[in-house]
Parts: C-alpha cells; sequence; structure tokens
C-alpha cells in the first residue's frame, strides 16, 4: 500500500480529484492530506469526488503550515472538524492528529471526543510528545494507522502504536537544479518491495515533487518537467526512478521552444527497454500537447506530474502496467484529429512512440 504525503496545493487537490476514479479502482494508494489552505472550496470537492469512487483519504484535521501557521491549534483543529463535518458522506475519509511540539493534552483530547467513533490516524513528527502518552490519552480510540513523517522510528515508538499499522513517510532528496545536466535520471523509490519484510504496512514519501511547503519548486529555466517511471531489473525488481526533461540551453539555437524539446526527449525515452511510464493519463495528456503545439502551463504540467506519480504507482502495486517494457502508447491516447507539429511527422498507421 502506497500512502503518499500531499500538502493539500492546488495542484495536488487537482490531480486527486482528477484520478479518484482510478486510484479507487486500483485500491492501492491512500494519501495523506494535509491542507495549506483555509479556503476549502476546492478541498472539499476533491474529498467528495474521492468519497463518491470510495478513494481512501487520510486527512489531518488540525494543519500547522502556511495559512494555519497564525492560528492556535484549537482554532485549526474546530476548522478541520467544520471541514469535516461538511462533507455529505465521510465513509472513505479518516481524520488524522497531527502530532507537534503546540500539542496539549485538551487538544487530543478534544480529537478523540469529535472524531473518536471512526477509525482515524496519527502523525508522528521529529517534534512530537512521547507517542506512549499522546496513545494513553485517546483511550479506546481506534487508532488504524500511524504515520511516522521523516525520520526511521526506532523500536520503542513503533511499539507504542500497539496494533496501529506502522508507516514511515520517508523523505526522499532530489538532486539539486545545479546537478541535472550531469545526472537527469536518479532512482526514487524501491520501498514496495521491502517494506512488508520491516513489519510495516505500507510505504510513503513526499512524492517526486516533492509535496512540501517548505521546499519551493525549482525556478522555470533549470527544468521543464519532470516525471517518474517503472525501472525493470529482472534480477532486483522493478523500482521508481525520476527523469528530468529539460530543453537545449538557449545559447544552443537548435529552434522550437525548450519545453517543445523537452517533449521530443520525453517521447523518445517512451522506447527504452527497461523503462514503463505507464501508460497513464498524464502521458496521453504530455504527448496530446506536443501533437497540438500547445504547451501545458507550468501550473499546469507540474499538476500533471502528480497526476503521472500516483497512477503509475498505483498501477505498479496493482499490476496494471506489469511487463510493459517498453510501455509503447497506442494511437488512442493522442487524439486522433490533432495535427503534429512541425519536423514530426507520423505515417498512417503508425503509432507515435
Amino acid at each position: 500500500m502506497y500512502f503518499p504525503y500531499l500538502h493539500g496545493k492546488q495542484k495536488e487537490v487537482l490531480a486527486l480529484r482528477h484520478l479518484a476514479a482510478v486510484l479507487g479502482t486500483d485500491g492501492v494508494v491512500q494519501p495523506i492530506l494535509e491542507p495549506v489552505r483555509q479556503a476549502a472550496t476546492s478541498l472539499r470537492h476533491t474529498l467528495e469526488a474521492c468519497e463518491a469512487h470510495k478513494q481512501q483519504i487520510w486527512l489531518v484535521v488540525n494543519p500547522t503550515r502556511q495559512d494555519f501557521e497564525p492560528l492556535k491549534p484549537a482554532q485549526s483543529l474546530e476548522w478541520g472538524h467544520r471541514l469535516y463535518t461538511s462533507l455529505p458522506q465521510r465513509q472513505w475519509i479518516h481524520p488524522v492528529l497531527s502530532l507537534g511540539p503546540a500539542l496539549t493534552p485538551e487538544l487530543v483530547r478534544r480529537f478523540a471526543h469529535v472524531f473518536g467513533t471512526r477509525p482515524v490516524g496519527i502523525v508522528v513528527g521529529h517534534d512530537a510528545p512521547p507517542l506512549h502518552d499522546v496513545m494513553a490519552l485517546l483511550g479506546g480510540v481506534q487508532v488504524q494507522r500511524v504515520f511516522f513523517r521523516d525520520a526511521e522510528p526506532a523500536p520503542k515508538a513503533r511499539a507504542s502504536a500497539g496494533t496501529a499499522g506502522c508507516v514511515w513517510v520517508e523523505d526522499r532528496r532530489l538532486p539539486d537544479a545545479a546537478d541535472l545536466r550531469q545526472r537527469d535520471r536518479h532512482p526514487f523509490t524501491d520501498r514496495h518491495l521491502h517494506y512488508r519484510a520491516e513489519g510495516f504496512v505500507g510505504f510513503s514519501d513526499y512524492t517526486t515533487l516533492p509535496s512540501r511547503p517548505d521546499m519551493p519548486d525549482a525556478p522555470p529555466r533549470s527544468e521543464c518537467f519532470r516525471m517518474s517511471y517503472i525501472h525493470h531489473d529482472a534480477q532486483r525488481g522493478d523500482s521508481i526512478w525520476t527523469e528530468h526533461f529539460t530543453g537545449y540551453r538557449v545559447s544552443d539555437e537548435r529552434g522550437g521552444s525548450r519545453f517543445d524539446q523537452a517533449l521530443q526527449c520525453f517521447r523518445e525515452s517512451l522506447d527504452r527497454g527497461d523503462a514503463s511510464f505507464g501508460p497513464t493519463e498524464s502521458v496521453r495528456r504530455y504527448l496530446s500537447s506536443l501533437i497540438t503545439a500547445t504547451p501545458p502551463s507550468r501550473a499546469l504540467s507540474k499538476q500533471w506530474e502528480v497526476m503521472h506519480h500516483l497512477e503509475l504507482v498505483s498501477g505498479l502495486l496493482s499490476g496494471r502496467f506489469a511487463g510493459h517494457f517498453p510501455a509503447r502508447v497506442p494511437e488512442d491516447l493522442l487524439g486522433r484529429t490533432a495535427q503534429p507539429p512541425a519536423g514530426l511527422s507520423i505515417k498512417a498507421g503508425e503509432s507515435p512512440r
């Protein structure tokens, strides 16, 4: 089971909404969602879509980032309570308590009183109070998942979780923009091969963005977009890698926009025999933008990156993408009425790759 940690940015909220049907059907991806905006209309629509498609979401109801930093902990929890109860149905939306330095016994008791009839989750950070004390305050509340953020949980902490399933939210650092010229592909994770043997009920990370308010996106000129892919290794098993697709330097003067050049590189990468990009819905959208010569905005491209990563991991775990090496893109994904841009010739009956 994959528990990607998302921080409720607009691109992530929209990505989840568009993928709710696919992820709900696969049933192997359960995002942890920590809101960062008090304006909750878009988030509410996404939660309703996830509920409609039986897509499980672990919703942090006492967020602390960005819009919630000035709020007192009790105010933040009441905001989460109002959001949660505003949902017409919430069978598949699980409330989560985030443990931080401002957490008080009164706040834990309030959480237990408000959400104690539902299976709940707990997020444990490096500055959290002792988990044993929090579990004691929660009493008979059914804690179903404990998410240990960043640092690998010590055996004592895992023991304090009791019967709750434990998940380690790993902090995977992506290469700096300055390193991309020398290293445009790098391993992201192979945790899906090992987490069960280590006693966890799933694996987790901040996705390939990464999804962190304190980690700004790379400057627009340092890269065009990045996509995760399944790297096939018959001996070690299939792992997830990330590839950065960039255009040529401006001084090279090779023609075309930098994003168009990056898209051409992405198209060519689909033929590699040891890599599978799905194909996902985002693959279709990127290739359609190549054919129609209408590149997406930077914000939309970032949304597609999140969509692609979540769907790719979901397809890997559910077996939908197993053995697709290379994953050539079917012709019907590209839109038959679209015209290819100059320099890209597609013959009749030939599938663009």
